[in-house]
């Protein structure tokens, strides 16, 4: 009797894990996003670094009850330790219009949640991804899909909007 639970439990384990996405699946959803916004916990660090098509946005900046003046500095991928000037951003327009500036369509935005974001005292993974849905829901015709980050890798991926 004993086998027949053990049997029926990994057969439904096995069911489950089939039914989500596969890693080749969840990195073409990746690779298909206009614009990637990770957010990660870096330790006294308060603004967000924009490379290439990717923000990666600090903790800190999430945390706070003000999402705004949201601080940034864009860098160049192939010299990302050369430091540049910081953009201060002040309302969700300039944010929008600032990612506009580097990705022409926002059609498809992803949002990643880092594993270290739990680092943060304060940090709700919930409010973070209530305020960037509420930031890109103004952008007309754009989708949101929410990743986590494990290891280094994207391990799942769910279309908020």
């Amino acid at each position: 009797m004993k086998k027949i639970w053990v049997l029926l439990f990994i057969f439904v384990a096995f069911l489950l894990s089939a039914c989500g996405l596969s890693k080749t699946q969840i990195n073409e959803m990746s690779s298909s996003c206009d614009v990637m916004l990770e957010v990660r916990y870096i330790q006294n660090d308060s603004i967000a670094l924009y490379v290439g098509n990717t923000m990666f946005v600090n903790t800190q900046q999430v945390v706070r009850s003000d999402f705004f003046p949201f601080l940034v500095s864009k860098r160049d991928p192939m010299d990302i330790d050369i430091p540049t000037a910081t953009t201060v951003l002040n309302s969700p327009e300039e944010f929008i219009d600032y990612l506009k500036g580097s990705a022409s369509s926002l059609s498809m935005v992803g949002l990643v949640m880092g594993e270290n974001v739990k680092n943060e005292i304060g940090f709700e993974e919930s409010d973070a991804i209530q305020k960037f849905t509420e930031l890109l829901k103004t952008v007309e015709g754009s989708s949101l899909i929410l990743f986590h980050e494990k290891g280094g890798q994207l391990v799942k991926a769910k279309k908020l909007f």
